[in-house]
């Protein structure tokens, strides 16, 4: 593709002379459009989605079906309320008390008076004192719990079962012969077992209410448990404005440090809002963090920015001609400006935005400041003898093509992670490729035009900060204007100067300038300034230590063995880590760790995660129960459910069959009432008995009638029952547990079985993780290997960029095991993000060494010297850039610094010492250049006729 470089090249040439001829016009353009862009801001709020099931959840995932289907058979009713049996529900609030962890004996018995006297007040507390001061029409009001709750005929759920725990003796005051009824009927009729005791012939499922019992006997009582778990529903509709404030106000009370509700208790609190609210402090925690590492970037910029030079005295001193701390500035700038245009505009098309992307940020940052050492190091290796005008032009037309190959491979690599099906990495690569192409833009339109000024000052011996002339060093002997005022002034040969006026003066009649003649020549092809003496006539001490001492120690054989030995050790547990990675997000890991919503999930995996949640089970097209052929298959399916390593055994299941065929047990032997002998008798006394069983609240909630007519047989539509789980700690688990509850509904495809829980979601996520991530990073390798076949005139190095690409990310992911980084969304996220990295590092060195001249090794050696120094600055600027990260207690950023500072690494590696290697070993073949290539087949004909006449 030699003919496209010629040709990208002479464009960026022309570019940059425009850049620099418009500069003011372009500065302009820049300005306009972030301002356009940031009016988007307007609809920040209408446009941000707090709703982690859609972020981190695939746009298919089944759960939306399994969850819809509850839905349907069974909509949420205010007035038919009960805690568990709804998952449409918003306002719900789950508290989980526990006794303070004594440093030498854990968790205290919950079940001691003392302690379940404290849980009782804090229940009343929040059930009647905790209002919400509210003014309406000019009244004042304080509405409590009681008026906000959900209710089932016309009662709230008041957590009664914290009664039931104490002991028998407290559960009323009652005296007289009363008394001794009332205790008959509480000692015979009140059973407290777990997971499932009765109250009567109610069933009351203990397992979601009290956590880690210690069991004293086979039928399940106990007399130790770590937590008992509250739960508070408010409606919604028109007072659900005031339900999401009493739910805040609830969460700060109990979380409150300063003034803690208990001495006694610390509780974990749960509502719809809490992990929402804890992805956004995550969010707050950044913005600081955003400001720390733009100043720790600009100091570390403008440090590199500077130029010494030795003073002919000897005295090193600041070179203020030729540094340029403005550009610097600018280069910050431009990725500033890019992430500001990019929101604006996302958000003024209508797009989603979710606080996962506030990472991207600190993405863009690095990109820029990578590619503005990339556009200073090709500056400082322009002529100084040559107009400003011509320095630009030559600038972008090895920088912008140098950038654009790793510009548009970050572009494309982000576009394609946008047809990903888990929408928070959808969000992420939309808003991070936006960011990109900005990024990419300002770079000419903004930062181009900064350096054409700078490149002005210089030009005219101007300080780079006062903008006045420099002090020459030579007529100064001052220590003070060495340091702050001086600078290589006059570098340019006087007497062309002279002369290049005098001839300017005699021939400004109707004659070309020599500034005309010079752009006209300049506008020729690339190789024929390429050619011109003193291009690269500023040399550093930094390329010269690549190229004499860094380049040529790396390409020697010994170290060459030892670089591949390396990158054997390397690969190998690169790919033993692969091998051994986990999938899973564990919702825990979502917030900070000092966010409350941490204690929640720290106690629950004490205690609910081990044993004691629910799953649903739709049966939404049942057999016959009475005909024996349907009720053995249904009867194995219940086996099979209850059976598995995630499921409690069948006394920790809430079915309205056995409860039934319990009453017609009952029926039989106490008042010998004799059992249905048909399948119209059966369903016609199950509602019969619907009406007058204990369990009846729970009974109704779960099955669906046909509407028939009193004659008609009764008939279930479909039905519901509830499994006990157990063994459901980690996101492995989950996982497991939903592919094999799915499972299990689909051997049994005749009842059209559905299972639900609250979980799904987050499986649903795992169980796409690795497919997502396979297909993604194929089609991003896929994507580079044609970008850089394009860009890159050496097809090989094309290759050995793909090469490296896939070599990183293997990296990556193995050790990323190592550090104990599951595979999640967040992961797969900074996965896609680090190929754009590991872009940056490997593209600039292999598209350096297609634009060198000489042998392999010298192609390597030159490569090195050329971008080596550039792609070491914005490695390291990068891991400066992000270690302020280490400082806020989230798992995303974290996961966000782990991986890139993996990538980091290994992208010098790769770029710095494997890539090289490898270009030098199949890229043989010298390139020579146009006139150096025609002598020599000059010289291949002479011989040929010499050669004939010697064989004659």
């Amino acid at each position: 593709m030699g003919w496209f470089d010629d040709r990208i090249h002479e464009l960026f040439f022309r570019v940059g002379v425009n850049v620099h001829k418009f500069r003011l016009y372009f500065l302009f353009l820049s300005f306009a459009i972030l301002t356009f862009s940031a009016f988007g801001f307007l609809w920040f709020e209408e446009q941000t989605t707090n709703d982690p099931q859609y972020v981190f959840s695939p746009a298919n995932a089944p759960w939306r079906y399994e969850r819809a289907v509850l839905t349907e058979h069974w909509p949420l009713d205010e007035e038919k309320f009960w805690p568990g049996k709804s998952y449409d529900l918003r306002g719900y609030v789950d508290v989980i008390a526990a006794g303070r962890v004594h440093p030498d004996y854990g968790r205290p018995n919950i079940l001691n008076i003392r302690y379940l006297d404290e849980v009782a007040r804090i229940n009343d507390y929040i059930i009647h004192n905790l209002t919400l001061p509210v003014d309406i029409d000019g009244k004042h009001y304080e509405i409590a719990y009681t008026d906000l709750c959900m209710r089932y005929d016309w009662a709230c759920y008041l957590n009664d079962h914290i009664t039931m725990l104490m002991p028998k003796t407290r559960w009323g005051n009652f005296s007289g012969p009363f008394a001794e009824f009332a205790s008959d009927i509480i000692n015979t009729q009140v059973n407290i077992t777990y997971p499932i005791g009765w109250r009567g012939t109610e069933p009351i499922y203990f397992g979601a209410l009290v956590g880690a019992p210690s069991l004293v006997d086979e039928e399940g009582h106990f007399d130790y448990a770590s937590a008992i778990r509250l739960t508070y529903n408010t409606r919604e509709g028109s007072v659900d404005k005031f339900g999401i404030e009493w739910r805040r106000k609830l969460a700060k009370w109990l979380t409150d440090k300063e003034n803690p509700a208990s001495e006694l208790l610390e509780f974990g609190i749960n509502h719809n809002m809490t992990l929402p609210e804890g992805l956004q402090d995550v969010a707050d925690t950044l913005a600081p963090k955003f400001v720390g590492t733009c100043a720790i970037l600009f100091t570390f910029s403008f440090l590199v920015s500077v130029v010494l030079r030795r003073h002919s005295a000897g005295q090193v001193m600041i070179d203020w001609v030729r540094s340029k701390p403005i550009v610097a500035a600018a280069g910050l700038m431009t990725p500033i400006m890019a992430t500001v245009t990019s929101f604006g505009l996302i958000l003024w098309c209508g797009q989603l935005y979710n606080a996962i992307v506030n990472v991207s940020p600190f993405l863009i940052l690095c990109i820029g400041i990578d590619d503005l050492f990339i556009m200073s190091a090709e500056w400082h290796r322009t002529n100084p003898k040559h107009s400003a005008e011509q320095r630009i032009g030559h600038t972008l037309s090895e920088a912008a093509v140098a950038i654009s190959i790793t510009s548009i491979t970050d572009i494309t690599t982000f576009a394609v992670g946008c047809w990903t099906t888990l929408p928070g990495v959808q969000m992420f690569c939309m808003y991070t490729c936006v960011q990109c192409f900005f990024c990419y833009v300002y770079q000419i339109i903004f930062l181009g035009p900064v350096l054409a000024y700078a490149a002005e000052m210089e030009q005219n011996d101007q300080h780079a900060l006062l903008f006045r002339k420099a002090v020459d060093p030579e007529k100064t002997e001052n220590k003070w204007k060495l340091w702050l005022l001086s600078g290589s002034v006059n570098r340019q040969n006087q007497d062309v100067h002279r002369r290049a006026s005098r001839r300017q003066t005699e021939e400004e009649e109707g004659k070309k300038s020599r500034l005309g003649e010079m752009v006209a020549k300049l506008e020729q092809t690339l190789e024929k300034h390429d050619e011109e003496p003193g291009h690269n006539s500023e040399e550093t001490l930094v390329s010269k230590v690549f190229r004499e001492i860094i380049g040529p120690f790396i390409l020697q054989r010994s170290t060459q063995v030892c670089a591949f030995l390396i990158y054997l050790v390397y690969i190998s547990l690169a790919i033993g880590g692969c091998l051994n990675i986990k999938e899973g997000l564990d919702p825990k890991l979502l917030v900070r760790e000092s966010f409350y919503l941490s204690k929640f999930y720290e106690i629950i995996d004490e205690t609910f995660w081990r044993e004691g949640l629910q799953m649903q089970v739709v049966v939404n097209r049942p057999p016959d129960l009475f005909e024996p052929e349907s009720r053995k298959m249904f009867d194995q399916m219940m086996h099979d459910f209850e059976g598995t390593q995630y499921t409690m055994k069948s006394n920790a299941t809430m079915i309205w069959v056995r409860a039934y065929e319990t009453h017609l047990e009952t029926e039989l032997n106490d008042l010998n009432i004799q059992k249905p002998n048909t399948s119209s008798e059966w369903y016609h006394r199950c509602r019969d008995w619907l009406v007058v069983a204990g369990g009846r609240r729970l009974w109704q909630m779960d099955m669906v009638w046909a509407n028939t007519s009193f004659e008609e047989t009764p008939r279930v539509t479909a039905f519901r029952f509830q499994l006990g789980l157990r063994n459901y700690r980690t996101p492995t688990d989950h996982t497991h547990s939903c592919k094999l509850m799915r499972s299990i509904a689909d051997k049994y495809s005749v009842f059209n079985v559905t299972t639900f829980h609250e979980y799904y979601p987050f499986a649903d996520q795992y169980l796409e993780l690795t497919p997502s991530l396979f297909w993604n990073m194929l089609l991003d390798l896929s994507t580079i290997l044609v970008v850089s076949y394009i860009m890159v005139p050496e097809w090989r190095c094309a290759i050995g960029i793909v090469i490296s690409i896939a070599s990183i990310n293997v990296g990556v992911l193995g050790f990323m095991s190592f550090w104990g980084v599951n595979l999640d969304s967040v992961s797969i996220i900074t996965v896609i993000m680090c190929i754009g990295f590991a872009v940056d590092l490997s593209a600039h060195i292999a598209y350096a060494f297609s634009q060198s001249y000489g042998t392999s090794h010298t192609r390597a050696v030159a490569a090195l010297e050329t971008l080596g120094w550039p792609v070491f600055l914005g490695a390291s600027s990068t891991v400066l850039g992000i270690l302020l990260l280490t400082l806020v207690d989230s798992y995303i950023v974290q996961i966000f610094f782990k991986t890139v500072f993996l990538v980091i690494n290994f992208s010098i590696l790769h770029g710095l010492v494997f890539l090289p290697i490898f270009l030098m070993i199949f890229v043989k073949e010298p390139r020579l250049k146009k006139q150096q290539a025609a002598d020599s087949s000059n010289n291949n004909e002479k011989s040929k006729p010499e050669q004939m006449q010697i064989a004659a």
